[in-house]
């Protein structure tokens, strides 16, 4: 088994709803860690409900967990990142300097919907590819429009968005409905990354390990490996990411008794 890469982890003591000290943020890194996680992008909210998360603050707050890493001997590198809330000027947002793109590589964007709303992310898609960008979308199974409307996600990948789906999800799904469309998702290529959105040590803590695990029970080990390590790493050191177009769905016949 590769070790893992996790693409959501809150990991900034104090500048959102994660960790509150850096004593948190270190014993979040340790559990991380001995599960197999070896990289991580250490995101912060960036929307208007942390206005005060701004990029100095989050490469400060960065360089410190950093040090501490280093000093307490703990095998994880982290990158930073913001997560960012859908919004009309996002890409005014990027153009001005006021975002945080993964490990700063100026690649991607961890981009989330606000809460309860949809968001049409299509036209700031196209935008953002015209200027080298791409959009990774921060948990979108937890968007009924994406997980249940056929062709939306699809929409998005074309437009060279990528999918990363919380462990949480996979290894707690709400129902069995939800759990369904997920799993088919997996199979058919559709998910390109993991992240724990871990928050905390206790409240939620960075685990990865059996949703990987579930992964490769759904999907086979060649794709668990891609997702959970191989387009992770790729992304964090800023190498360029093409992926291929998620495999029609296949209806069944007796679908439409139900």
């Amino acid at each position: 088994m590769l070790p893992f890469v996790d693409l959501h982890v809150h990991l900034h003591a104090g500048l959102d709803d994660g960790p509150t000290t850096l004593e948190e943020a270190l014993e979040m890194c340790r559990l991380a860690a001995r599960e197999g996680t070896r990289m991580a992008a250490a995101v912060a909210h960036q929307c208007e409900l942390f206005p005060g998360v701004t990029p100095d603050r989050i490469r400060g707050s960065l360089d410190l967990l950093r040090a501490r890493l280093s000093d307490e001997c703990i095998d994880l590198e982290v990158h930073p990142a913001g997560e960012i809330m859908a919004c009309p000027d996002l890409v005014s947002r990027w153009q001005r300097g006021d975002l945080v793109s993964l490990a700063d590589q100026k690649r991607h964007l961890l981009v989330e919907m606000p809460h309860r709303l949809f968001v049409d992310l299509r036209p700031i898609a196209e935008e953002l590819a015209a200027q080298g960008m791409s959009i990774v979308l921060a948990h979108p199974e937890r968007t009924e429009e994406f997980l249940f409307d056929h062709g939306r996600i699809e929409g998005l990948i074309e437009r060279g968005c990528l999918v990363q789906v919380n462990a949480g999800s996979v290894t707690d799904p709400p129902n069995g409905r939800f759990q369904k469309a997920l799993r088919e998702w997996f199979r058919r290529g559709v998910v390109h990354v993991l992240g724990s959105d871990g928050h905390s040590p206790n409240r939620r803590p960075p685990r990865l390990a059996a949703a990987v695990e579930q992964v490769r029970r759904w999907a086979g080990a060649t794709a668990a490996d891609r997702i959970s390590n191989t387009l992770g790493r790729m992304i964090l050191r800023g190498i360029p990411v093409r992926v291929a177009l998620p495999l029609p769905v296949v209806r069944r016949w007796w679908a439409s008794f139900w």
